[in-house]
């Protein structure tokens, strides 16, 4: 797995990550993430210590990518063979200053770049002389080729091809040809609920991805199925709290009301399943149906924005908002949380049921005023 910290565009934020993901797990992790520019680019950096299979240089830079073409460099560079693992990073090494898109063409190609399994000059030098790749080596007696100095012979082909030594391999990335390809990513399927299934006497390689919502008639094919595996487009909902294939159709039933709702619908859903922590299935469908009883917002994750968004809702309209950014809101906003009943949830903040998150508090005058204003007025009340 490869570690990379998300940073949101506020810098106020990092989500630590593991890359390459399924689908349901990028979207996922976009809604958490805040995605407040509503597409897919998300800011990243490599964890420093986490990858160590990875040249260094990368790890020092922040970068900007699709999150989907992020997930597949995660995915191209895991499925690297070692030697060709070290052929990506001795380019890297090559072109430090590269951009992601020109890192990510590099893991396609790399079979273009010579590599030999040695780790230093002596090495490379008796690799050199014995598939004779110096040309002026070739006429040489055999007697005088056993007095050549292996280690010289090394670090002249070194420095002619401008090879480089990494993880026990020796590259020449001068030789790379970029091949010409075209990466697109394509868009993920619709739904919300993925199993792989298998009939119970069948074998593993007999196994199927099956999609949710799906037809009455694909729901009897699987009742009698093994669930070998689960993806889910809601993480409250796992394998475990599925259970077996019986439940296929009240699954089924969560998958096509989530269906009928949009993404902020869908976001909201997950704030409130995980602010009530809801797990089971019948659960959700609940609150599926509730959803209209809160409040949702869901760029603020954290107390300073609900402290900052609850001031800018109540103070006068005009009260300079701006002198609030030099202030620390966090302490305030978590008490303003706790006395609203506001949840904040990784996909943003959630009221009680029927509450409202910014409602505003009014005194209510002590009993006896009242009775004394009411006589006062003739016994007529404001």
């Amino acid at each position: 797995m490869m570690k990379i910290y998300l940073r949101d565009y506020d810098y106020t934020e990092t989500l630590s990550t593991d890359f390459p993901m399924t689908m349901f797990q990028i979207q996922d992790t976009l809604d958490r993430h805040g995605n407040r520019r509503n597409d897919n680019t998300v800011k990243f950096m490599l964890s420093q210590f986490e990858n160590l299979n990875l040249p260094q240089s990368m790890c020092s830079r922040e970068f900007t990518a699709d999150i989907y073409r992020l997930n597949l460099f995660a995915d191209r560079f895991e499925k690297l063979e070692s030697a060709e693992k070290a052929v990506f990073k001795c380019l890297v090494r090559a072109n430090p200053d590269c951009t992601f898109e020109e890192m990510l063409s590099m893991t396609f190609g790399l079979d273009s770049v010579p590599v030999f399994p040695c780790s230093e000059y002596h090495e490379l030098g008796e690799m050199v002389i014995e598939n004779e790749m110096m040309p002026e080596l070739s006429d040489c007696p055999d007697e005088l080729l056993e007095l050549l100095d292996r280690d010289k012979i090394g670090r002249l082909q070194a420095e002619r091809e401008g090879g480089r030594f990494e993880d026990g391999y020796y590259c020449e990335p001068s030789c790379y040809v970029q091949p010409d390809v075209e990466i697109t990513i394509g868009k993920p399927e619709r739904c919300v609920f993925r199993i792989l299934a298998v009939p119970k006497d069948g074998e593993p390689t007999d196994a199927q991805w099956v999609s949710l919502p799906c037809s009455r008639e694909k729901l009897f094919e699987l009742y009698d199925m093994v669930c070998c595996d689960f993806e889910s487009a809601l993480p409250m909902i796992t394998k475990e709290s599925f259970g077996d294939m019986h439940r296929i159709g009240v699954l089924n039933e969560l998958a096509e009301k989530v269906m009928q709702r949009d993404y902020y619908s869908l976001r909201m859903l997950k704030a409130v399943m995980s602010a009530e922590n809801v797990t089971e299935i019948g659960q959700a469908i609940d609150c599926i149906d509730r959803l209209s009883e809160y409040d949702f917002h869901a760029n603020v994750r954290n107390e300073s924005d609900f402290g900052r968004e609850f001031l800018m809702r109540n103070l006068p309209t005009n009260f300079p908002v701006s002198v609030l950014d030099r202030i620390d809101l966090q302490d305030f906003g978590a008490k303003m949380a706790e006395q609203t009943g506001c949840v904040l949830t990784p996909y943003g903040a959630v009221s009680a049921a029927g509450q409202e998150l910014y409602r505003t508090f009014v005194n209510e005058p002590a009993e006896e005023e009242t009775e004394s204003e009411e006589m006062e007025m003739g016994g007529m009340s404001l």
